[in-house]
């Protein structure tokens, strides 16, 4: 079977799975998030561990990066009908810096010591504790409006993808089209054709997605057609970043992917890479904008 119909059929299978967790209720919503976050992190703490010589810290990464999701949740309050949970995340990141300080001076030679935490620990800390932030663009009940911001941004990267992949790969080098290579030292494959494309159909998308639920008042900030149009840019350009910071981390580790949960698409930082950047780039954006207006 090739990878495209792999793709397919993984996607036929995991869209409504997605969709479903999202519709149904608080607990589904910010379980689906706590579990991705903790693959995330397992997938990050393997690659790290092929470059220096340490403990296997994947269980220990997962749980970090799942209780830092779960911590951004409890802090905002109304989920699972608990009110906001003062400092539990600053707190929650203290645990988890402690444990891994301990971890490094107990188990990891002198000469590794230093690359090894730095690296280790940027599983929870970019996955938990700013990729978290996912988990603040949902609120508690049944149906979709309770998390339109985040549905905005998970679609708009995967459109992004899509037509980036599919431009890229059966058009760019093609008829008036030409190919060239957008970041060939971390990822060849990629190119300027198909970031291009991809960020015109995000743009395109994000511009009409807001007008249109903002008229509903689903993110609570009115929007020109000017400022819609600047958080699709934002959006593409924060999420093709994230793709391009997860490409770097697999060439330097020199993995071709990053794990296997998705078959035909690898593992979560293969197919979530983009959200890390873009979900909380879009919620302080808004957060800025509500404040201000």
């Amino acid at each position: 079977m090739s990878n495209l119909a792999q793709r397919l059929i993984t996607a036929f299978i995991a869209i409504p799975i997605v969709f479903f967790m999202l519709w149904f209720c608080d607990y589904s919503r910010i379980g689906l998030m706590c579990f991705l976050a903790g693959v995330a992190a397992w997938e990050w703490a393997r690659m790290a561990s092929k470059m220096y010589k340490g403990p296997d810290m994947r269980f220990l990464s997962f749980a970090s990066a799942f209780a830092l999701t779960l911590a951004w949740a409890l802090s905002e309050g109304g989920y699972f009908g608990l009110p906001a949970v003062p400092c539990v995340v600053g707190m929650t990141f203290l645990v988890v810096f402690a444990v891994y300080i301990a971890v490094a001076y107990a188990k990891v030679e002198i000469d590794h010591l230093f690359p090894w935490l730095v690296m280790q620990l940027g599983a929870p800390l970019y996955i938990g504790l700013w990729g978290g932030v996912n988990a603040l663009m949902m609120g508690s009940g049944q149906g979709f409006e309770h998390c339109y911001p985040f549905i905005l941004v998970m679609t708009s990267m995967w459109l992004c993808d899509t037509v980036a992949y599919f431009f890229g790969k059966f058009a760019a080098g093609k008829g008036p089209f030409g190919r060239h290579a957008f970041a060939p030292s971390i990822s060849p494959k990629k190119t300027w054709e198909g970031s291009i494309a991809g960020s015109i159909a995000t743009v395109a998308w994000v511009a009409y997605w807001v007008k249109c639920s903002a008229a509903l008042g689903s993110f609570h900030v009115q929007f020109t057609w000017v400022s819609a149009i600047g958080i699709g840019l934002l959006l593409t350009v924060a999420g093709q970043a994230g793709d391009l910071l997860m490409s770097a981390l697999k060439r330097w580790s020199g993995t071709k992917d990053s794990g296997n949960l998705f078959v035909g698409h690898g593992g979560v930082l293969d197919r979530c890479d983009s959200f890390y950047l873009a979900a909380p780039a879009l919620f302080f954006l808004l957060d800025f904008m509500q404040k201000i207006a």
